[in-house]
């Protein structure tokens, strides 16, 4: 359905004086009946992770609590900019999952908090609590995967467009329960000359833990580890020596739907010591992507005495990887140094295909300095609408901020 701008609610007073937009925009709640003419002439100016292919296994695939808008921005007639939303629930039931963590760590304080706010509200009768986040990104991916727009256009007027398809987003999904909590993710410090512009819609912005890349200089691994000083050198040789008898295999889509059960408990041995988990992958979620993109999708098992104790995952693209999802069998990580060893074989993997970057994404931003990447900052926006929601929300904000590490440098100074 197209929806013409006229002006653009919640926005300043002094603002609303512009005169009407000529952008107008079609909202779509399933990337297949979105106009894929349009949709496909804006994809290729911006993230890869915006093609429809992706799109449709994330979809085909959802975990339970979540949902997708996608829209198209028109000036006219013109197609110039998409953008694409995650609609997830959270209930009471997931922060009681939270609760009965085994260690009493941040998750568990935060869950705490979480109680305490939320007790004198199920004492009204809510017990069925129901709060909806609402955000233009990726929550599977770090980097800035919300929207595209074809150059040459103004990205602050992108920007009000946004903000009026998020305002008929909420108008929308009153039925299905109100938005509490909007969020707009993640954003690099280049981006920041048009990203403000979301304060004037009483967005705040916020830091999160940076997203590790490293920069490819090196033709081969050989070539990698004598850039490095002795002591940094030494290091990944001993780790990738505790690791040599680790049987690394590529798997196929067969592959992984035969060895589903024992991936989705070695996802979750990793997943459920995250800082903070918005959703659960379905365990035919890597098979399905690799079924669709291919040699583009990688997955790879580790094997140690015939059994599976860890797997990789990671997107080839355009001059870079993107690291995904790993899964770890714990009971063996210190004997055999499987974490390192994964980071070390994503640099080979970079290598082998001439990668320019590697993406190592969040969490563990020491360790993967170590191999030499560095911190991309990240900037989100958020927006509470009610005070209800900005204290169940002001926890999970203040734990996503960067923790503070110790950047390493493991190469020698004639390299920095």
């Amino acid at each position: 359905m197209f929806i013409p701008c006229p002006k653009i609610p919640n926005k300043k007073k002094s603002e609303l004086l512009k005169g009407p937009s000529n952008f107008g925009f079609s909202v779509y709640d399933s990337i297949s009946l979105v106009d894929t003419k349009h949709w496909d002439s804006i994809v290729g100016f911006g993230s890869e992770f915006l093609k429809i292919p992706y799109l449709t296994v994330l979809e085909k695939e959802r975990p339970d609590n979540m949902n997708f808008r996608y829209a198209i921005i028109y000036d006219k007639e013109k197609p110039i900019a998409i953008a694409y939303f995650q609609l997830i629930d959270f209930t009471s039931d997931s922060f009681g999952t939270i609760k009965k963590s085994e260690q009493r760590d941040a998750c568990t304080i935060v869950s705490d908090y979480l109680k305490k706010q939320l007790t004198q509200h199920l004492k009204w009768g809510a017990d069925l609590l129901n709060m909806r986040l609402l955000i233009c990104g990726n929550a599977c991916i770090s980097g800035e995967h919300g929207f595209t727009v074809i150059p040459d256009t103004n990205k602050k007027e992108v920007v009000d467009a946004l903000a009026e398809i998020i305002y008929s987003i909420n108008k929308a999904e009153k039925l299905g329960g109100k938005i509490a909590v909007v969020l707009i993710k993640d954003f690099y410090n280049s981006s920041v000359k048009y990203t403000n512009e979301f304060e004037e819609y009483q967005y705040h912005d916020f830091l999160v833990e940076p997203n590790m890349v490293l920069n490819i200089k090196w033709n081969t691994f050989e070539d990698y580890l004598d850039a490095m000083s002795k002591k940094y050198r030494n290091r990944a040789k001993n780790i990738i020596k505790k690791g040599s008898s680790i049987v690394r295999k590529d798997f196929s889509s067969a592959d992984i739907t035969i060895n589903a059960k024992e991936i989705l408990s070695l996802y979750n041995n990793v997943h459920l010591k995250a800082k903070f988990r918005m959703a659960s992958l379905t365990p035919s979620y890597f098979a399905e992507m690799k079924k669709v993109l291919g040699n583009q999708f990688n997955f790879v098992g580790y094997y140690f005495d015939k059994k599976i104790i860890g797997f990789r995952t990671s997107f080839i693209l355009e001059n870079r990887i993107e690291a995904h999802f790993i899964g770890i069998d714990y009971s063996v990580n210190k004997e055999l140094d499987i974490y390192q060893n994964i980071l070390y074989d994503y640099v080979k993997e970079s290598l082998q295909n001439k990668a320019k970057q590697l993406f190592l994404g969040r969490t563990a931003s020491e360790i993967k300095s170590t191999l030499g990447a560095e911190a991309l900052e990240l900037t989100c926006f958020i927006r509470h609408r009610n005070p209800l929601s900005n204290q169940i929300i002001k926890p999970f904000v203040d734990y996503l901020k960067p923790s503070e590490w110790v950047p390493r440098n493991p190469f020698k100074e004639i390299n920095m």
